[in-house]
């Protein structure tokens, strides 16, 4: 063998070992991670990183059409590859290149009967439920409808999108906050108002607070005052609807991993933990057709 093929196959045998072991042992903490995260629900849970799941749905006022084929989703991806070619005759290969590629960044709600958490999926490694592969020959889908792709014909262009529907059900993983609908009552700043407003009637500030009924207000009695409207405005604010919270679901930080699946727990797990075993297997490959290089080229 050739210097410069014993070098090539060693370089790309001893990556295929780190990226084999890397995914394995990814897929098999993520698969641990999976297990040992409680559910929550949204209405009780913990702020930071947390485990939901509950039915997809589109914010209110909100549409969101996958752009090649204009179904109604919540979630979409695509990715639009072109087909070249490259060498001549028995050394003719042919590859696909992404020339287009989007994702969606609308958030969603996540409801799981208890409440309704917003999704912003940016950032989200994210498994859909439904994906469409069809070939053509523009750059872009001449037939976005479903019903009239054309699954044959031209192929020099190849479309790919995923989508997650509304109604699905969705398992997230990621960091969870919570934010009233409004900022806290400036108190103060209602007793100072309230207070203005009594001084504007002084013959009723004074029947109601000049307890020596010398006909004015002096400190003690301004002091007995201000308490008076401090309890008046603390009362009135008990009293008041309480504040609606909002709940968001977004990417966590320091690397840890913000997930959006459509798929059950249980499915969720086998899935990663089949990469896992997958990507051992592929490790192992390399390991082996490593060793048996070196051992027929040291021979």
């Amino acid at each position: 063998m050739a210097d410069d093929d014993l070098w090539f196959w060693l370089i790309t045998l001893g990556v295929a070992i780190l990226a084999g072991g890397v995914a394995a042992l990814r897929s098999l903490k993520i698969a641990r991670l999976l297990e040992d995260t409680p559910t929550s629900r949204i209405r009780s849970a913990a702020q930071g990183y947390v485990e939901l799941a509950g039915n997809a749905r589109l914010m209110p006022g909100t549409t969101n059409l996958a752009p090649l084929t204009q179904r109604p989703c919540v979630w979409w991806r695509y990715t639009i590859s072109r087909r070249t070619e490259s060498g001549s005759g028995k050394a003719r290969r042919n590859r696909w290149t992404t020339v287009a590629a989007g994702t969606s960044s609308i958030a969603f709600l996540l409801d799981d009967d208890t409440g309704q958490c917003i999704v912003q999926p940016d950032g989200a490694e994210v498994i859909p439920t439904e994906s469409t592969t069809w070939y053509g020959d523009t750059p872009w889908p001449a037939a976005a409808n479903a019903k009239t792709m054309r699954l044959t014909g031209g192929r020099d262009y190849r479309y790919a999108e995923h989508r997650i529907y509304e109604h699905e059900r969705v398992y997230a993983l990621g960091d969870f906050r919570s934010t009233a609908s409004a900022a806290e009552p400036d108190h103060q700043a209602a007793v100072v108002e309230l207070l203005a407003m009594w001084k504007q009637d002084q013959p009723a500030l004074l029947r109601r607070f000049d307890r020596d009924g010398d006909g004015r207000i002096d400190l003690d009695e301004w002091e007995a005052a201000r308490a008076t409207a401090r309890q008046t405005v603390l009362a009135s604010s008990t009293e008041r609807a309480p504040r609606q919270n909002y709940h968001m679901l977004g990417r966590p930080d320091e690397g840890r991993l913000f997930l959006v699946a459509a798929l059950p727990h249980g499915d969720l797990v086998s899935r990663y933990r089949r990469r896992a075993l997958f990507a051992f297997l592929g490790f192992m490959a390399a390991v082996y057709a490593l060793g048996w290089l070196l051992q027929a080229t040291s021979g």
